[in-house]
């Protein structure tokens, strides 16, 4: 069975004078339920990743984000051993521009969280390795396996990538 195709999109407010922050939520219902995480989920058929991830930000939390204002930085890969059912590609995606208010949904409790104070322990256990660097401007690609469990990574790699590179390729 092949992996998943997911995205995530991290958008941001504040700077200069303003504490920068990134808006996360709690996961309230599916796969990771409870987990503190960023707007995203699955790509529909004939959706690209960049799609899906703005289709999946407006339903989660209410705002919209165009595609030009939406930038790829980084492709993950998650490994689920026990499970492999779990296993996924996600593309992760960043915008800084974007309209609406936020509100929550049936799928996430979205709130907003200093960029140097997210909640890393009640996040996914890959999310440490990986998102602080997302968040200070860094771009990867990175490859995970959890344990039998599903709650700890066993291993990790990550690949720091330049903005000029082309977008990791992803298989089917």
């Amino acid at each position: 069975m092949s992996a998943a195709h997911q995205s995530l999109i991290y958008i941001f407010r504040g700077g200069d004078e303003l504490p920068r922050q990134v808006l996360l939520g709690e996961k309230l219902r599916g796969f990771g339920r409870g987990n503190v995480m960023g707007p995203g989920g699955h790509r529909e058929d004939g959706e690209t990743d960049r799609e899906a991830a703005i289709r999946e930000l407006g339903e989660e939390t209410g705002v919209i984000a165009a595609a030009a204002d939406v930038e790829q930085v980084a492709t993950l890969t998650f490994r689920f051993p026990a499970d492999p059912t779990s296993d996924a590609i996600v593309s992760v995606f960043t915008a800084a521009t974007w309209t609406g208010t936020v509100r929550a949904s049936d799928e996430l409790a979205p709130q907003w969280y200093d960029v140097d104070a997210i909640p890393l322990d009640r996040m996914w256990d890959d999310d440490r390795y990986w998102l602080p660097r997302i968040l200070a401007g860094e771009r990867l690609t990175a490859e995970f396996s959890y344990d039998d469990a599903g709650t700890r990574v066993v291993s990790h790699r990550i690949t720091p990538t330049h903005p000029t590179d082309p977008a990791p390729p992803i298989s089917p």
